[in-house]
């Protein structure tokens, strides 16, 4: 992971995320499975342009300039 692409793991990260359309990319186990722009979040989930994925279950990783 280079200095640009960050882990999400808090709330915050996510909001700040969604407020200034930085895409993030998910994995499940170390498998890229989808990247895309956050358009909601709360508490356990996280919305990607329509796909909801488990914020326990997947791993989110910022791609600012992708």
């Amino acid at each position: 992971m280079n200095t640009n692409e960050r882990k999400l793991t808090h709330h915050s990260h996510f909001q700040y995320h969604m407020k200034h359309g930085i895409p993030v990319q998910v994995y499940e186990l170390g498998c890229h499975i989808d990247i895309g722009l956050i358009t909601a979040v709360d508490a356990y989930f996280v919305e990607l342009e329509g796909t909801l994925y488990n914020r326990g279950t997947f791993t989110f990783i910022s791609r600012p300039g992708y």
